[in-house]
């Protein structure tokens, strides 16, 4: 089995064209044409993602997030591109256009907070419209903690919730696009405090989650995706946290 089985797999069910045109998804390090048994699936690169494809004999990392996002113009010793370079694995990233695609980012993010009916927004291509059980702001709030862990900061229109507007990362700046879908509240990664006073202006809750772990959900759901479709290779989940704490 060669990496590039793998990497044309990951371009029909997320085309790595459809990425947004600021995104480095693909190949970031390594060869395609290398044979594959093994494989790391992270949502991001980082030290301890490195160490443990080293330790696991790992020949493939699949990230969510890019190594590389833009150009270098050097690779230090104590970097961590020089470090995955030197590692000898291969790694490559489905990003943005894993984020749209149909079984991404964020229909995992709608199954794991129990949004159903999930539609395509036509209005911004990263946002999608489910429904939900109507509930008070608190009570879909304390629901999306519970399903996604960390916190939840959010605001509170004192209006019933049932159509929902999701985008997961940092999608703050949709907060316009899913009012205009009609949306009693968005739920995204992270916003900024003036995108949190135009919800309370234009009375669509707004629910912030952590970018980590409004995204991390989409891992499992690929590592099982692959597993089923290339049995003769072992996909290995990693087991990571976010990288902030809350007290």
């Amino acid at each position: 089995m060669k990496i590039k089985d793998i990497y044309d797999y990951l371009d029909t069910i997320a085309p790595f064209d459809s990425a947004a045109e600021w995104d480095n998804c693909g190949l970031s390090v390594g060869s395609l044409d290398s044979d594959v048994t093994k494989v790391i699936i992270a949502l991001d690169v980082t030290d301890d993602v490195i160490d443990t494809a080293v330790r696991e004999g790992a020949q493939l990392v699949i990230t969510h997030h890019p190594l590389l996002f833009v150009p270098v113009a050097q690779i230090k010793t104590d970097s961590l591109v020089y470090k995955a370079v030197k590692s000898g694995v291969t790694f490559i990233a489905a990003h943005t256009n894993l984020d749209k695609a149909s079984g991404g980012v964020n229909d995992c993010l709608a199954k794991k907070v129990g949004v159903s009916d999930l539609r395509q927004s036509g209005v911004d291509e990263f946002l999608k419209i489910g429904e939900i059980e109507p509930c008070t702001p608190q009570e879909f709030a304390l629901k999306v903690k519970n399903a996604l862990g960390g916190k939840v900061s959010f605001t509170d229109n004192n209006a019933t919730i049932k159509t929902v507007a999701l985008c997961s990362g940092g999608g703050g700046d949709l907060i316009d696009a899913a009012h205009l879908e009609g949306a009693d509240a968005f739920l995204t990664g992270e916003a900024k405090h003036h995108e949190l006073l135009y919800a309370n202006l234009i009375h669509t809750d707004l629910f912030v989650a952590g970018h980590y772990e409004t995204e991390v959900v989409v891992c499992e759901a690929l590592c099982e995706r692959l597993s089923k479709n290339f049995k003769d290779v072992e996909f290995v989940l990693y087991e990571g946290n976010a990288p902030v704490k809350y007290i």
